[in-house]
């Protein structure tokens, strides 16, 4: 009865309040939308080493569809059903046995994290070993990071555990935030996402996969209606859409660039008076990872990509990223700045948003000759002229 009435506080505690997500976004459960997948194809070569995927989602139900430029839209991701069985199976859990009111294969698919795991849990695992188990247990350390719960099963196969004891113990699934690669004046009821999907190697070695991008790229069925909600972002395009705009989006980290690409264009094209937009874009391989090439052509034909600098970090011997051709064009980047364009930066936080910004304060040290860019930089940040949408 206790770790029933214990399974019961952390649900009340859960995705029902309000959740701060990834990017620093408030969102809510009352939010929910119910959007079905109606296409998927390939940005990336079918042969290349890193996946890339459009998805495209159609609005069937529920209400703030509003979503603008810059906007995230959520999803609740789903555990392999593989998985799932594997695990129902070594403890002996029957999948229908219901805790409260939820099917445990339920709880198992798409309530409870079982890719990743808690420290309570791995605490719970190390009360249950002895004798060489334990001394597994104590060798592996921190490399449990990157363990799931299969992973510890067939590392341990002595465990065990009652379905209500454990479920407490597992992280609550948690949605997963991509940000919205179309214009909503362009298709009011769909919207595209822009996703690799994540692989890596785990402590043993193995590959694994990411619950969210392996589940939407290669395991949702089309027309399957799913949960989601938008989450509204301050990532923007300037109020005054006559600024210039400079967007530095390698990777998939192009896809909220692409919606504001698609917006000034409408905009264009209806008589007004838009400013010039400039795009640093960087893959691995021009001929495999080069994400919409022919759109931004487009864009460039008809003059609403006044630039388009291009990295791709592994066609030479030597590795090229964003932040080298930023520099290239320093002078010229510059100039935009210090008429007033807007920077912004979307994609990987450890690295690339890192060495985009020193190469900023480089070029603002340099060319705006001062002695103190990162003043420059806090006064952009300030009027709102440098946003970054990083994870």
């Amino acid at each position: 009865m206790e770790d029933t009435l214990t399974l019961q506080w952390v649900e009340k505690q859960g995705p029902s309040e309000s959740n701060n997500g990834p990017r620093g976004m408030g969102i809510h459960m009352r939010d929910r939308l119910a959007l079905q997948l109606v296409g998927r194809h390939w940005l990336s070569e079918p042969d290349s080493p890193k996946e890339a995927f459009q998805l495209s989602f159609e609005h069937i139900s529920g209400e703030n569809f509003d979503y603008q430029c810059g906007d995230s839209l959520a999803v609740w991701p789903e555990n392999p059903p593989e998985e799932v069985e594997r695990i129902l199976a070594h403890f002996a859990m029957e999948g229908q046995q219901k805790i409260d009111g939820i099917a445990l294969s339920d709880w198992l698919r798409n309530q409870r994290c079982i890719a990743h795991l808690s420290d309570a849990f791995l605490e719970s695992v190390r009360g249950q070993l002895g004798g060489e188990e334990l001394e597994k247990f104590a060798a592996h350390g921190e490399a449990f990071g990157t363990a799931s719960l299969c992973d510890v099963i067939d590392l341990f196969p002595s465990l065990k555990f009652r379905a209500e004891t454990l479920l407490p113990l597992l992280k609550k699934m948690q949605p997963r935030l991509y940000s919205i690669a179309s214009a909503v004046s362009l298709q009011p009821k769909r919207l595209d996402l822009a996703i690799v999907v994540v692989k890596y190697k785990n402590f043993r070695n193995r590959d694994r996969y990411g619950v969210a991008s392996h589940y939407l790229c290669h395991r949702l069925p089309l027309y399957k209606q799913t949960a989601t909600f938008i989450a509204h972002s301050r990532f923007k395009l300037p109020q005054d859409i006559s600024r210039d705009v400079i967007m530095v989006g390698p990777g998939t980290g192009i896809a909220p660039f692409r919606s504001f690409l698609q917006e000034r264009a409408a905009l264009r094209k209806a008589g007004k008076s838009v400013g010039e937009n400039w795009l640093f874009f960087g893959e691995q391989h021009r001929a495999s990872n080069f994400y919409y090439a022919d759109e931004l052509a487009h864009w460039q034909a008809s003059g609403n990509l006044i630039h388009l600098d291009l990295a791709f970090s592994r066609d030479q011997e030597y590795k090229i990223y964003v932040q080298d051709r930023m520099r290239e064009r320093g002078q010229e980047l510059w100039k935009w700045l210090d008429r007033g364009a807007y920077f912004y930066v979307c994609g990987d936080a450890a690295h690339m948003a890192k060495d985009v910004e020193i190469a900023l304060l480089d070029i603002i040290h340099q060319w705006g000759a001062m002695d103190a860019p990162l003043d420059f930089l806090k006064q952009l940040k300030k009027e709102n002229r440098y946003q970054r949408d990083v994870y």
